[in-house]
Protein backbone atom coordinates (compact mmCIF):
# COMPACT_ATOMS: atom_id res chain seq x y z
CA UNK A 1 0.00 0.00 0.00
CA UNK A 2 2.88 2.01 0.69
CA UNK A 3 4.47 1.73 -2.66
CA UNK A 4 0.92 2.86 -4.55
CA UNK A 5 0.72 5.98 -2.07
CA UNK A 6 4.12 7.10 -2.70
CA UNK A 7 4.04 6.09 -6.70
CA UNK A 8 0.42 8.64 -6.40
CA UNK A 9 2.20 11.37 -5.15
CA UNK A 10 5.09 11.09 -7.29
CA UNK A 11 3.03 10.80 -10.28
CA UNK A 12 0.98 13.84 -8.75
CA UNK A 13 4.47 16.39 -8.30
CA UNK A 14 5.48 14.79 -11.94
CA UNK A 15 2.16 15.90 -13.72
CA UNK A 16 1.74 18.94 -12.05
CA UNK A 17 5.51 19.88 -12.92
CA UNK A 18 4.76 19.46 -16.49
CA UNK A 19 1.41 21.18 -16.75
CA UNK A 20 3.16 24.29 -14.94
CA UNK A 21 6.46 23.71 -17.25
CA UNK A 22 3.81 24.44 -20.80
CA UNK A 23 3.25 28.04 -19.47
CA UNK A 24 5.75 28.49 -16.67
CA UNK A 25 6.52 32.05 -15.45
CA UNK A 26 10.12 32.44 -15.43
CA UNK A 27 12.83 35.24 -14.67
CA UNK A 28 13.35 35.32 -18.82
CA UNK A 29 9.96 35.60 -19.28
CA UNK A 30 9.59 38.74 -16.58
CA UNK A 31 12.68 39.80 -18.33
CA UNK A 32 11.55 40.08 -21.50
CA UNK A 33 8.44 41.68 -20.43
CA UNK A 34 11.00 44.89 -18.54
CA UNK A 35 12.83 45.00 -21.62
CA UNK A 36 10.07 45.88 -23.83
CA UNK A 37 8.38 47.82 -21.23
CA UNK A 38 11.16 49.82 -21.38
CA UNK A 39 11.88 49.94 -25.47
CA UNK A 40 8.05 50.81 -25.58
CA UNK A 41 8.60 53.75 -22.78
CA UNK A 42 11.21 55.05 -25.15
CA UNK A 43 9.80 54.72 -28.22
CA UNK A 44 6.73 56.35 -27.00
CA UNK A 45 8.55 59.17 -26.18
CA UNK A 46 10.35 59.66 -29.53
CA UNK A 47 6.55 59.16 -30.96
CA UNK A 48 7.73 56.44 -32.97
CA UNK A 49 4.44 54.57 -33.92
CA UNK A 50 5.47 51.55 -35.64
CA UNK A 51 7.94 50.21 -32.70
CA UNK A 52 5.88 51.54 -29.39
CA UNK A 53 3.10 49.38 -31.76
CA UNK A 54 5.36 46.76 -32.26
CA UNK A 55 6.61 46.88 -28.40
CA UNK A 56 2.62 46.78 -27.01
CA UNK A 57 1.61 43.83 -29.46
CA UNK A 58 4.63 42.17 -27.97
CA UNK A 59 3.57 43.12 -24.27
CA UNK A 60 0.25 41.97 -24.83
CA UNK A 61 0.86 38.51 -25.90
CA UNK A 62 2.91 37.95 -22.88
CA UNK A 63 0.89 39.35 -20.30
CA UNK A 64 -1.58 36.55 -21.69
CA UNK A 65 0.81 34.09 -20.92
CA UNK A 66 1.28 35.59 -17.49
CA UNK A 67 -3.05 35.71 -16.64
CA UNK A 68 -2.84 32.18 -18.01
CA UNK A 69 -0.05 31.09 -15.64
CA UNK A 70 -2.08 32.50 -12.84
CA UNK A 71 -5.36 31.32 -13.51
CA UNK A 72 -3.47 27.39 -13.92
CA UNK A 73 -2.17 27.99 -10.79
CA UNK A 74 -5.48 28.96 -9.22
CA UNK A 75 -5.78 30.82 -5.47
CA UNK A 76 -3.94 33.98 -7.13
CA UNK A 77 -6.82 36.25 -8.26
CA UNK A 78 -5.65 39.33 -7.63
CA UNK A 79 -2.40 38.75 -10.17
CA UNK A 80 -5.29 37.81 -12.30
CA UNK A 81 -6.73 41.09 -12.50
CA UNK A 82 -3.29 42.59 -12.64
CA UNK A 83 -2.12 40.60 -15.67
CA UNK A 84 -5.42 41.61 -17.26
CA UNK A 85 -5.22 45.52 -16.63
CA UNK A 86 -1.63 45.01 -17.75
CA UNK A 87 -3.00 43.69 -21.16
CA UNK A 88 -5.67 45.95 -21.47
CA UNK A 89 -3.39 48.58 -20.83
CA UNK A 90 -0.96 47.14 -24.04
CA UNK A 91 -3.96 47.19 -26.04
CA UNK A 92 -4.98 51.15 -25.43
CA UNK A 93 -1.16 52.38 -25.72
CA UNK A 94 -1.63 50.56 -29.32
CA UNK A 95 -4.83 52.48 -30.03
CA UNK A 96 -3.39 55.76 -28.27
CA UNK A 97 -0.10 55.48 -30.40
CA UNK A 98 -1.87 54.61 -33.74
CA UNK A 99 -3.93 57.88 -33.18
CA UNK A 100 -0.68 59.77 -31.80
CA UNK A 101 -1.94 59.88 -28.74
CA UNK A 102 1.49 60.10 -27.39
CA UNK A 103 0.11 61.64 -23.68
CA UNK A 104 -2.12 59.42 -23.11
CA UNK A 105 0.05 56.34 -24.33
CA UNK A 106 2.72 57.66 -21.87
CA UNK A 107 0.15 58.25 -18.77
CA UNK A 108 -0.81 54.43 -19.68
CA UNK A 109 2.59 53.54 -20.05
CA UNK A 110 3.23 54.56 -16.43
CA UNK A 111 0.12 52.95 -15.19
CA UNK A 112 1.49 49.49 -16.50
CA UNK A 113 4.94 50.02 -15.26
CA UNK A 114 3.17 50.60 -11.43
CA UNK A 115 1.01 47.88 -12.57
CA UNK A 116 3.82 45.51 -12.42
CA UNK A 117 5.70 46.47 -9.19
CA UNK A 118 2.12 46.20 -7.50
CA UNK A 119 2.39 42.62 -8.70
CA UNK A 120 5.63 41.95 -7.78
CA UNK A 121 4.83 43.31 -4.39
CA UNK A 122 2.41 39.89 -3.95
CA UNK A 123 4.19 37.44 -6.02
CA UNK A 124 7.70 37.96 -7.16
CA UNK A 125 9.74 35.08 -6.15
CA UNK A 126 12.94 36.11 -3.91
Amino acid sequence: MRKVILFSIISAGLITTICFADIGLDTDLMQSIDDTNKSMSSNISLNDVAASTSDAKELTAMFDQVEAFFVQKGNAPDAVELAQKSKDLTIAIASEVAAKDFDKATNDATSLSRNCRTCHTFYKKE
